[in-house]
């Protein structure tokens, strides 16, 4: 099989990610403070439908530069136009819909209609012999009708179209699955995209944490809650750059859990916060653990690309699933203390990672190249 040559990540490509690290804050700020002891299930959907409408904005600008993006000059303007619209759309980011619900939804058709303007003409194949092209081009055609429809009914019943419109376009390529082509898909730069989304939310999560890291140096409480979400980002890394295998793939497992990933560690982020807020420590306790399963189940899930003799068996899983249920459950048991807490998650991350490394170094590279076998999701 033909060796994938990974697709260089452009300067341009990293300045547009900058704007995503302001909307990423943004995005936080939403579930920041808790109301009477805990997050509102109301605010908590808002905030998952805002991480889902951002980030599919983001994955359709990634994917159409991994699959199509040939034209430097449509691929400079469409970056730069969808940068402009970005920072709107950012700025409009918050619980208060009806206060932005124009800004940002005429932001969100600006991107897309920008985003149909750069597939159509930026790609190297026509649009009626591209199956991939149409799929991609349907499903946003249909996100800007129902943005466009919402906006000209108004608030209150436009904002159920507007939301309906970005959570179409990022679920209908799963109804196109089959019609789109692995060979298409650039996986290393695919991978490397995706990693510095990541990136950009642990980095939001080491802001949000620093005022725990005030008076001594030693402190135990920032030391532990350093060591949880350092080895938290290191088993991340450490499945990313030891474990994948760069084949031939749709990418869709990766992309998907890398959305899901993300509102698990934007939540366990505002878990810590919460911790120096008057909270329910039953739910502060719950909603960190429960966060920490998800990311580790969507991190399983990627590993569906590790390389052969690197895959999770039985075996694997059920250790690392045993140490995951019994470092919640410490959490849990360990809520009344911010401590104890904190030390908990530590642990359940440090021992993850001691798992993965243990992993490698007892399991020997096959004779066969890593990057000789075909996987289609």
């Amino acid at each position: 099989m033909k060796k994938i040559v990974a697709k260089q990540v452009s300067m341009l490509e990293l300045f547009y990610d900058l704007i995503f690290v302001y909307a990423i804050s943004r995005i936080t700020m939403m579930i920041h403070h808790p109301i009477d002891g805990s997050l509102p299930p109301r605010i908590y959907v808002e905030f998952i439908i805002v991480v889902i409408f951002v980030l599919q904005i983001w994955l359709y600008q990634t994917v159409y530069i991994n699959r199509f993006g040939t034209s430097r000059a449509v691929n400079t303007v469409g970056l730069l136009i969808s940068m402009f619209a970005a920072i709107y759309l950012a700025n409009n980011i918050n619980t208060e819909w009806r206060l932005t619900f124009h800004a940002f939804n005429l932001s969100a058709a600006l991107t897309t209609i920008n985003l149909i303007f750069q597939y159509l003409f930026g790609s190297s194949t026509h649009f009626k012999r591209d199956h991939d092209l149409q799929g991609f081009i349907i499903a946003l055609g249909l996100e800007f009708i129902l943005l466009v429809t919402g906006l000209i009914i108004g608030y209150q019943y436009g904002v159920y179209l507007c939301v309906a419109g970005g959570l179409i376009a990022f679920l209908i390529p799963l109804a196109m699955y089959r019609m789109f082509r692995p060979e298409q898909v650039n996986f290393p730069h695919l991978v490397e995209r995706l990693s510095l989304i990541i990136i950009i939310t642990f980095g939001e999560t080491l802001v949000n944490i620093t005022h725990y890291f005030k008076g001594a140096i030693y402190s135990p409480l920032a030391i532990a809650i350093f060591l949880g979400v350092a080895a938290l980002f290191g088993v991340y890394t450490l499945l990313v750059e030891r474990f994948l295998n760069h084949q031939h793939t749709r990418g869709f497992i990766a992309m998907y859990t890398h959305v899901v990933m993300i509102i698990s560690l934007l939540s366990i982020t505002a878990g810590i916060i919460y911790m120096a807020d008057e909270v329910s420590r039953l739910f502060l306790s719950c909603f960190v653990a429960s966060n920490l399963i998800v990311f580790y189940l969507c991190l399983w899930l990627y590993s569906f690309y590790n390389r052969r003799h690197l895959r999770f068996n039985g075996r694997d899983l059920t250790a690392m699933a045993i140490v995951l249920l019994l470092g919640s459950l410490g959490i849990i048991l360990c809520r009344e203390n911010n401590l104890s807490l904190m030390s908990a998650f530590a642990l359940t991350n440090m021992v993850e990672f001691g798992l993965l490394e243990w992993k490698l170094q007892r399991k020997k590279p096959s004779k066969e190249p890593h990057s000789n076998y075909l996987s289609h999701n």
